[in-house]
Parts: structure tokens; sequence; C-alpha cells
């Protein structure tokens, strides 16, 4: 146990698992958007892309994190200002409900997610090692798989009420704000980082690392298509409506739920391999939904891509073999970084699969190959890959 853990109060663990919690806020807004539309009298379409905007802002606050975070400026501070953006920017709408505050809106949500992706497993991997380190990310996990469908429920539920109400489910980023304010206390840097501050921005990040960010790149592109088209397939096979599309998105969640809570045993009984797990199993997952005779087998497949929200702690955890505590935060912040970019690429990927295969699931056939691909890949990468030399402190 480091000194950080002994200063790491239960409601500042708190306030990291709230932060976790809003790790998802980038497609809040998704149960509401024909409801913006109809208010603004716009093309539904045009709508939808504020989901692309955050993204964008959230690679660049993530950079800026990984940057700057524990250098020019301090964990908490750097934290608190993301969730003050969060909260004011993100639910300025309600009170000033028209298309140009709303882009602002999805600006200050982005910068708070990439934030929030950042520094909220930093500072649990700062302040645990072993076990409990992998115990308290599989704990962050559940909190972003359970935010991810009860923000989104309750939006939906705001949106009825009346349309620009849905931009309040950013103020509930107020309950993380409170809790890291009063109960997170600033991680003390480690002898090694006095002694020589600049080696945490010159340090090399090793192969291995590297190769974990183009495996979170990837997966996210190919992974996330499941959930991209799953209205798609429900509906135009039959199975029934928006409604029941809804309610097997949700097994998604809740697989990640029950898998994050089993991540530190899964963690030590499969290891490096554990990423591999990962990927057949989101890969199973997606050829059953593509391949579905039933709404049931959707939502099967559904649970087993569920397993995506388990990439985010074992890439984690596994980077954290290779690291100096120095490159901690940096290298953390890249995973987000990776993940943000596959989602915003996304957008490019289907329609590119689209006009390849010349099917609205062609983007989803195409998924299933690109990743069967790279988990034969990354198998045999995970194979070759030696016991890193230099352990993290942590």
């Amino acid at each position: 146990m480091t000194k950080e853990v002994k200063q790491l109060s239960i409601v500042g663990l708190l306030g990291i698992l709230f932060v976790s919690l809003l790790q998802g806020s980038n497609t809040f807004l998704s149960p509401g958007i024909a409801a913006i539309a109809a208010a603004l009298n716009m093309d539904p379409g045009t709508v939808a892309l504020v989901g692309t905007v955050p993204g964008i802002f959230s690679v660049l606050a993530g950079l800026l994190a990984g940057r700057f975070v524990g250098k020019a400026i301090k964990y908490k501070t750097f934290l608190v200002l993301a969730l003050a953006i969060y909260i004011i920017g993100g639910s300025a709408p309600v009170l000033f409900p028209t298309w140009p505050v709303i882009l602002f809106s999805r600006v200050c949500v982005g910068l708070g997610v990439g934030t929030f992706f950042a520094l909220a497993p930093a500072l649990i991997m700062k302040s645990y090692t072993g076990d409990a380190q992998q115990k308290k990310l599989g704990l962050a996990s559940v909190f972003g798989a359970a935010g991810g469908f009860t923000m989104m429920l309750a939006a939906g539920a705001l949106a009825d009420i009346q349309w620009n109400f849905i931009f309040l489910i950013f103020t509930f980023g107020a309950v993380a704000f409170l809790l890291i304010v009063t109960g997170l206390k600033e991680p003390q840097p480690e002898a090694a980082e006095i002694a020589s501050p600049d080696k945490k921005v010159k340090a090399k990040l090793p192969t291995p690392v590297k190769l974990n960010y183009l495996l979170m790149f990837v997966v996210t592109l190919f992974g996330m298509c499941a959930m991209v088209f799953i209205s798609t397939v429900v509906v135009s096979r039959g199975f029934g409506t928006s409604v029941h599309a809804g309610m097997v998105a949700v097994m998604f969640n809740i697989a990640g739920i029950t898998y994050s809570f089993l991540f530190a045993s899964l963690h030590k009984l499969l290891k490096k391999y554990l990423a591999i797990a990962i990927l057949v199993s989101v890969n199973i997952g997606l050829m059953l939904v593509y391949s579905a005779s039933s709404l049931v087998m959707v939502g099967v497949g559904m649970f087993f891509v569920g397993a995506y929200l388990l990439i985010i702690p074992t890439l984690l955890s596994d980077n954290a073999r290779y690291l100096t505590p120095s490159m901690i935060t940096f290298a953390a912040s890249l995973v987000g970084v990776s993940l943000n970019l596959g989602n915003f690429a996304l957008g490019f990927y289907i329609q590119l699969a689209t006009t390849l295969g010349g099917n609205v699931l062609s983007p989803l056939f195409f998924a299933i190959i690109g990743l069967a691909i790279t988990t034969v890949i990354f198998f045999f990468i995970r194979m070759a890959q030696k016991e890193p030399e230099l352990q993290s402190a942590l």
C-alpha cells in the first residue's frame, strides 16, 4: 500500500466512483434526439450529429489531462474544474434552449468525459496495488456500466416531461463534484517524480502499452456496431419495435455490471489473456446479433457484447505492469483517448462499410471479420509477450 492509499478516504473513493458513473455522458442525449429535433424544427439526422461533437473534445481533454495533470496542475484542481464545466455547460440548454447553446453544451460534456476517463482510473492506480487495485478498477467499471443505462433511462423520462429538461441529467455531476471537493486529497508524488519531474513527460511508453491503445481503438470501432444496429436488426426482422430494441440493448449494461463485479477474479485467472477472452466474447455477441432469428437471441448476443465494458480495466491493469509511477496518468489518459477516437471513427467506418457491402447491416458483418482477425493477431502477440522487466512501483 502506498502513501496515497492511506490518504484516500471513503468519501474520496466514492467521488472517483461517481465520476466513473459519468463516463458514458456522451450518449446520455440519445433518448431525446427526436424530441430535440421536433422542438427546434430540425432534421433528426443533423441533431444526431451532437453525438459526435463530445468525442472530439473528449480526446482533447484526455490529452491535456495526461500531459499537464500532476505537473503544471494538480489532480484535484483539474478534476474539479472539469466537473464544473461539465455541470454548468452541460445543463445550460435547460435555461437557454437554442441550437448554439446545445452545441456549446456538447463541447463542455466532451471536455468533462475526456477528463473523467483519464483521471478516475489514474487516481485509483496511483492509490492501490495488486488485488486491491483490480477490485477498485472493477468497481469503477460497475459504476460506469450502471451509469450508462440508469442515466439514459432518466434522460428519456426528463425528455418526456419537456424536451430541454433532458439536459438536467448533467446536473447529477454535482454529487461527484461535492464528494471530490470534500473528500479527495491530492496524491503525493513519488520520490522519483520529485527528483526528476521532467522524466514524467520524456519517458517513452513501452511497445505492449502502445499495442493496447490500438486494441482499445479497434474493439471500440467494431464492438460498438452492435449498439448502433440493434434497433435495425430488431425492427427490420420483425422481432418488435424500438421499445423492444431498447429492452435487449440493456443487456449490454447488465452484462457489464456482472462482468465488472467478477473482474478481479477473472484477471487473476486469465492474466494477460483476459483481453483475448473479452474479444472472443464480443465477437460471439456480434455474430449472434447479426444472425439473430429471435428477440431472445439478440438479447443473448448483447450480453456477450457487454464484455466490452471490461476492456478498460483490463488494459489499465495490463499497462500498469510496464509503467513507472510517473507514467501512470499519461498512459491512463491515452486509453480514454483511444476509446473516444474509436467512437469518432465509427461513423466514417459505417459509411464506408455500407458503401462496400451494399447492405444496411454490412458494417456489422465486416465488424465480425475485423474483430476475428484482431483476436487472432493479439492472441499471438500475448503469447509472445514476456513478463516486463520494469514493474510499476504501485
